[in-house]
């Protein structure tokens, strides 16, 4: 799963600020931004460009990636759906489809029902005791 790019972004983005002023928005980017592996090339300067969603911000828009959760907490206002922490890594924590069945038919196409989204859940396989 891709980061759009930033045309696709502000396209998308609502108009307004995500932050009413930029201690607030430096909180929020200290607890997401500052560990996500999309931004990660932007602090080590091999891309002065960062995350587009971050770009869009600045310019006083709200990234439609940017899912509103509580805004009582300093730091949490948002859940970026592309947030990946860079400890995490590449593996199977990254969403993926369902696959058909083999020799199964489809009647439609399903790439346009499914739509890129975080997972909330450890995708990691754990063990289980069974007692009995």
């Amino acid at each position: 799963m891709s980061v759009p790019t930033f045309d696709e972004a502000n396209a998308k983005a609502r108009e307004g600020s995500p932050f009413s002023n930029g201690f607030e928005g430096e909180h929020w980017m200290a607890n997401n931004c500052h560990r996500c592996i999309h931004d990660k090339p932007a602090r080590d300067g091999s891309d002065p460009t960062g995350c587009p969603l971050i770009l869009v911000a600045y310019l006083g828009k709200t990234p439609a990636e940017w899912l509103e959760k509580n805004r009582s907490s300093l730091g949490d206002q948002y859940t970026c759906l592309y947030f990946r922490d860079e400890n995490d890594g590449p593996g199977p924590h990254e969403p993926t489809p369902i696959p058909d069945p083999p020799g199964q038919l489809t009647l439609c196409p399903r790439d346009e029902f499914e739509r890129p989204a975080r997972m909330f859940a450890d995708t990691a396989p754990q063990e289980v005791s069974v007692h009995g």
